[in-house]
């Protein structure tokens, strides 16, 4: 993959003399509604225009809490038309009660952006916004002209085109400063490895607007004259289906998820199939967030061949917000093996050597083994290395910390006092990895390892045995240990999710006990189940840990 000459920025003013289909619009059921791109660029001056009535110009922030569809659009672009940089927040479902979740959230993003506004669609949110931070309402800014197109500013290199809230804790998230230079670099990437052609390519997307995937591929269409349609996540929840099905439909032919999302299409057509569904236009689907369990890739891939879906349109990735979206991708497509199809590859790796010793071995007959999924190679403008606790940089086949430095990764993360940016340029991703052959297998995250008898134990493998119960399945469980000062211990704690029904739940709690302690030798303290969604988890579907093991401190985990 080549991009050239990576760009500085990416000039909004140039939207204005594309030509690209109108923006699409979708519920569950069916389209709502279309936005010429035109008509998107009309009124995003005119939130330029509001915005700048109301004191807010170039090299301002804002927070903006919107539901995907043309509003957010309209307020998105109107700041990156302005030079300011919005940070989008999930709307609260409960506005009027200052203790939900959704306003602790809102208002935690406030502290760690500090805009000079918040703008918001539902005026009743605006009831959640602390005094003496303005709220504007969309409608608002739409009441004072527009901006003249001569009068945009020029966007510079160095200058914050967005703010992106990391997505692993609710209570304190960090504020992701990315440079009109970063963005640029990024979605340029993103281009190259597409093959994003106008007239050709549509991206359908359901992932919300506030999360870094579901911002970098609008993104990636406007600038590349890519047809484009959105789906809110409320939509996906309600119809996992309805995001395949209106992919066929538009002839969609690029998308992205996590693998929660595979998982439950894939769950929706064997329980309510879908004969009709046509995935044959689909040309790229990327696969993002870590593990990526291969047993998800390989049931999507066999539940849907038989309705036109290619062996190579899965393509595994590794990214985070500090480098705008793509790490790694896995681009490279191969012959079918018993580890791999298509993009899709995958090491059996020995357990213990993976996790005590930090080698990557290969699996031994008889002996417990683990499944990884490669992330495939770092991309243009990137450089990764793989560290030990000293932060020396280890051979290939060592199990250690990422890092990556380079074009896209983030100017730092804002503070009070500033910007903390990475040392020397190296972001430290806190996830654990190895190298083979090139290619980047993510084994964890250093900060959930649990600690048993002197022993590092990834939660994934336990929460992997869990879900081999049928009453569980994959990505229904969670596993985290709380430390007592008084005992000097760290009690294992699983929680798991299940349809069961409850006079099941009993022996289920027996028997995920007994399979862990077979497995591990690993007593867990308790095993606690609970209906399904009842384990938190993040905007890309990863398991909150750390918020589970509050609320269960707290006791309220549901029942």
């Amino acid at each position: 993959m080549s991009t050239g000459t990576l760009p500085a920025v990416l000039d909004y003013r140039a939207l204005a003399r594309r030509t690209a289909p109108a923006v699409g619009f979708f519920d569950s059921r069916a389209m709502t509604g279309e936005l010429t791109r035109a008509a998107l660029l009309d009124d995003a001056r005119a939130a330029a225009a509001g915005l700048a009535h109301h004191g807010i110009g170039y090299g301002d922030r804002i927070v903006l809490v919107a539901p995907t569809g043309p509003d957010h659009l309209v307020v998105l672009l109107g700041c990156l038309l302005a030079g300011i940089a919005p940070c989008t927040v999930a709307s609260p479902p409960k506005p009027g009660d200052p203790a939900s979740a959704g306003v602790r959230h809102l208002r935690a993003a406030l502290t760690a952006v500090a805009p000079a506004a918040v703008v918001v669609t539902d005026p009743a949110v605006a009831a959640a916004v602390p005094a003496g931070v303005p709220a504007l309402t969309v409608a608002e800014l739409r009441r004072h002209g527009a901006v003249p197109p001569t009068a945009l500013p020029e966007p510079h290199p160095d200058l914050i085109h967005h703010i992106q809230l990391t997505s692993g804790s609710t209570s304190a998230p960090k504020a992701v400063l990315l440079t009109h230079a970063n963005v640029a670099a990024n979605v340029a990437v993103l281009a190259a490895s597409t093959d994003i052609r106008a007239g050709r390519d549509t991206i359908f997307s359901w992932l919300p607007l506030y999360h870094d995937m579901g911002l970098v591929v609008t993104l990636l269409a406007l600038h590349h004259d890519g047809g484009l349609d959105l789906m809110p996540p409320v939509a996906f929840v309600r119809d996992p289906l309805s995001w395949l099905r209106h992919l066929g439909q538009r002839g969609a032919t690029l998308t992205a998820a996590p693998p929660f999302a595979y998982r439950a299409a894939a769950d929706r057509q064997a329980s309510r199939p879908d004969p009709g569904l046509d995935l044959s236009t689909l040309r790229q689907a990327y696969v993002g967030a870590e593990p990526i369990p291969v047993g998800v890739l390989r049931d999507f891939q066999d539940t849907f061949a038989g309705h036109g879906l290619g062996p190579d349109v899965l393509l595994p990735c590794y990214g985070m917000a500090e480098t705008v979206l793509a790490t790694t991708l896995a681009l490279d497509a191969g012959p079918t093996t018993d580890t791999s199809f298509g993009r899709v590859r995958w090491r059996r790796f020995d357990r213990e050597s993976l996790d005590d010793k930090r080698i990557a071995a290969p699996a031994v007959p008889g002996r417990p083994s683990r499944s990884i999924v490669s992330c495939g190679t770092t991309v243009p403008g990137l450089t990764l290395r793989i560290v030990d606790d000293a932060g020396r940089e280890i051979r290939a086949g060592q199990v250690g910390a990422i890092q990556v430095r380079g074009t896209s990764v983030m100017a730092g993360y804002r503070t009070p006092d500033g910007v903390d940016a990475p040392p020397d340029g190296w972001h430290d991703t806190g996830d654990l990895g190895v190298r083979h052959d090139g290619e980047l297998y993510v084994v964890g995250r250093r900060k959930e390892m649990l600690i048993v008898r002197g022993r590092n134990l990834p939660p994934y493998d336990v929460e992997a045995v869990i879900e081999e119960h049928p009453q569980v399945g994959t990505g229904a469980s969670a596993v985290f240990s709380c430390p007592t000062e008084e005992r000097g211990t760290e009690p294992v704690i699983a929680v798991v999710e299940t349809r069961a029904a409850t006079p099941d739940w009993p022996a289920l709690r027996a028997a995920v006990a007994t399979s862990v302690r077979q497995v591990f030798g690993l007593s867990l303290a308790e095993v606690v189940v609970v209906p399904r969604g009842g384990i938190p988890r993040t905007t890309s579907g990863k398991r909150q840990r750390a918020a589970l093991r509050a609320a269960y401190l707290a006791g309220d985990l549901p029942s």
